[in-house]
């Protein structure tokens, strides 16, 4: 296991420019990002539940919501198995004024979680497989995700102006 968390950390010691600078990203601190994007994004959905204008949009929102916060339990399981720990802030959930316009913060949001997860995932297919296939198969468990929010725009009225 120790042998583990050393290649995982040598994975993520390379240095990234940001602003000029370098600065070395650990494993625990890419899972905890996978998760803090995970959880933000399972909130944001279940908040935009609450403001659907049907019952029907609404529970299948929740459900999409449901499902993430189960993959957000995996990564957390997964830092907390490895050693790390994690601080819970409040999360950075977007609205917008109407149904469609928060459907489609959704999608954009979801596009994003999953091209991170892959990102990372690629980073650690040869130090960690098993990490690796892990974000993958959250990424996998989340594609129909996708395919439901673009469902519920070209359903969505976009000029309604629903709160």
């Amino acid at each position: 296991m120790l042998e583990l968390v050393k290649k995982i950390t040598a994975v993520f010691n390379t240095a990234e420019p940001q602003n000029g600078e370098t600065r070395s990203v650990g494993p625990a601190e890419a899972l905890r990002e996978s998760y803090r994007q995970t959880s933000n994004l399972a909130e944001q959905i279940n908040l935009h539940a609450e403001k659907a204008p049907y019952p029907h949009v609404a529970e299948r929102l929740r459900q999409i919501a449901g499902e993430k916060r189960s993959n957000a339990n995996r990564l957390r399981e997964k830092i907390l198995g490895l050693g790390g720990r994690l601080e819970e802030a409040p999360g950075d959930t977007k609205s917008a004024k109407n149904h469609w316009e928060r459907m489609v913060r959704d999608l954009s949001d979801q596009k994003a979680l999953e091209n991170s997860l892959l990102e990372r995932a690629a980073l650690l297919v040869e130090q960690a497989p098993e990490l690796a296939e892990l974000l993958r198969d959250i990424v996998a468990a989340q594609r129909p995700h996708k395919e439901t929010l673009l469902d519920l725009i070209a359903r969505a009225d976009p000029q309604a102006e629903q709160t």
